[in-house]
């Protein structure tokens, strides 16, 4: 073991003590065999990388190989284990930990940090269904863990185990956790002359799905009826140029990410917000707590979860005929408001490519594809996938906006390997930033293949668009018919699969009759901008309507 003189020990001392932490790493990095440091003194170097504001994903790979090592040193101490974690997540480093923890949570199944540990890093790895089982796992722990409640109650809209009723069931014991006491708040009496307060809370305020379809429905909001006030809970440090726009807007702005939830429920209910509108569910960044405690006379579930939340002070969830059935009101807690077509509408991208028809004319093997999250191609769509490409030859083309890290590339496609694909034939796009490279993508392939049970929405209206059908499933609840509802609107029927078999059967008939998708392809842009799918004004008024009759 190296052993240092007090002078240089005292400069390391001093550097921690100030957070100077660029100075004591560029002191350490300067010692001979640094690797024989002392634990304590390796502590302090990777401790510094964790913290270091100035710290990239290199630094924290660096972070995580010394709490590995100095955890390697005794294995007993679970401390180092914990550092790892955090940082092996920023690093973007899945597999490893993930290994590391499985072995851990062997001997440690009461853990409440291990358990979130591989929580965390089969989400990162797109394993779904685990994600599940140890946010389960973590609430039979801590059962009064808002965090993990949320969490796995979103992760099982990703996977096919779960029916809608014992989903319920789980949102429901969620909705029994105790809150603070609750004050009834009162419809307000509102002139005629008298404008109607709508609040929207999200984290997504920003280039995010919700704000796409969101932005054009605003602007053509009716302001001399509306006010209309954003409740962001996105960090100031994240806003974009499309949070500029959004800011323009909305008649009044509001940042409550650094504000705890009684803050923000006193904001909300001294702006007189007489609608407040749930923008995120239980996504990443939700503040549920504002609607489950009530924050607002009538409160709203829309356009970025597409579920019931299960709680009794959540009213209404919009919705359509396609998504909700009549008979299956009582699988959601929430009164369902139907739109007239359909639950939303996207704004019609500002630089649109122009669709290349020449695939279609090239002998090169048909080409599958989908732009959708990683974290919605489940096993089973693998499975079912697997067997379209199987049968058929055909290329896939992938591309994931988000959590398209190295561990989760491999590690989806060592599942395509597992059901004998020929992995020469997938290919996975790099993530792009600018909208129109990113729309670019859908002239590289043929047909569009949907995701399930979790099927894609933006990508669906995107792939439509630029002229490429998607082929979707039918589904048992909201989530999961997203795409028929989409498909139905646009009167793309050929395009809605009974079940995994027919969807098979209709992708190897498609990738044989290309003919089919290239007589398709020359008018469908112009007839999906026609449809409701892109009709923000209209979908606009229906809102109106729909607001003003529920304050009736």
């Amino acid at each position: 073991m190296k052993v240092l003189n007090n002078d240089l020990k005292n400069k390391i001392k001093k550097f921690y003590t100030e957070k100077n932490y660029s100075k004591l790493e560029n002191l350490l990095e300067k010692i001979k065999n640094f690797d024989e440091l002392p634990v304590s003194f390796l502590m302090i170097y990777a401790v510094s990388k964790a913290l270091n504001p100035k710290s990239k994903i290199n630094d924290f790979s660096k972070s995580a190989y010394y709490f590995e090592k100095i955890y390697r040193s005794n294995e007993e101490n679970l401390e180092p284990l914990y550092n790892l974690i955090i940082v092996s997540l920023k690093a973007k480093k899945f597999s490893n930990l993930n290994n590391i923890l499985k072995k851990v949570y062997l001997r440690n199944k009461n853990d409440a940090k291990i358990v979130e540990g591989l929580a965390k890093t089969n989400f990162f790895l797109g394993n779904l269904s685990k994600v599940s089982f140890f946010y389960e796992e973590l609430i039979k722990l801590n059962p009064n863990f808002i965090e993990g409640w949320t969490k796995f109650l979103g992760s099982i809209n990703y996977h096919q185990s779960i029916d809608q009723k014992k989903y319920l069931d789980f949102c429901k014991k969620f909705d029994d956790l105790p809150i603070n006491e609750e004050i009834e708040l009162k419809h307000r009496n509102i002139n005629e002359d008298e404008k109607i307060n709508i609040g929207f809370v999200s984290p997504d305020f920003k280039n995010h799905s919700v704000s796409f379809f969101l932005k054009d429905i605003l602007d053509k909001f009716d302001k001399k009826k509306f006010n209309i006030i954003a409740y962001s809970n996105l960090p100031v440090s994240e806003q974009d140029s499309l949070s500029l726009e959004l800011k323009k807007t909305f008649d009044k702005w509001i940042d409550i990410q650094t504000l705890d939830d009684q803050e923000t429920r006193n904001i909300i209910v001294n702006n007189k917000t007489d609608i407040l509108i749930d923008l995120a569910g239980f996504t990443l960044g939700n503040r549920i707590n504002l609607f489950k405690k009530r924050s607002a006379p009538v409160q709203v579930l829309w356009l970025g979860y597409c579920n019931s939340l299960g709680i009794r002070n959540m009213d209404y969830i919009i919705a359509d005929k396609n998504l909700i059935k009549e008979n299956e009101r009582d699988l959601y807690t929430e009164k369902i408001l139907y739109m007239p077509k359909i639950w939303n509408a996207l704004s019609k991208p500002k630089n649109i490519p122009n669709i290349n028809r020449r695939i279609f004319e090239n002998k090169d093997k048909f080409c599958f594809g989908s732009l959708n999250n990683f974290l919605k191609i489940s096993d089973k769509t693998i499975k079912v996938w697997s067997k379209i490409l199987n049968l058929t030859g055909s290329n896939l083309i992938l591309k994931s906006s988000s959590n398209d890290s190295k561990d989760l590339k491999e590690n989806l496609l060592s599942k395509f390997s597992d059901q004998n694909v020929n992995l020469e034939n997938i290919t996975i796009l790099d993530t792009l930033k600018s909208q129109k490279d990113h729309l670019e993508c859908y002239n590289k392939f043929h047909l569009s293949l949907d995701t399930f049970p979790y099927p894609g929405v933006t990508t669906t209206f995107e792939s439509l668009i630029m002229g490429k059908p998607v082929l979707t499933m039918k589904g048992n609840n909201f989530n999961s018919r997203c795409g028929e509802s989409i498909n139905l609107n646009v009167s793309l029927y050929k395009f809605i699969a009974e079940n995994e078999e027919d969807y098979i059967n209709k992708a190897v008939n498609f990738s044989k009759n290309p003919k089919i998708l290239e007589n398709l392809n020359k008018d469908l842009r112009e007839k999906v901008l026609s449809s409701p799918l892109f009709d923000t004004k209209t979908f606009s008024e229906d809102l109106k309507s729909t607001f003003l009759n529920i304050l009736r």
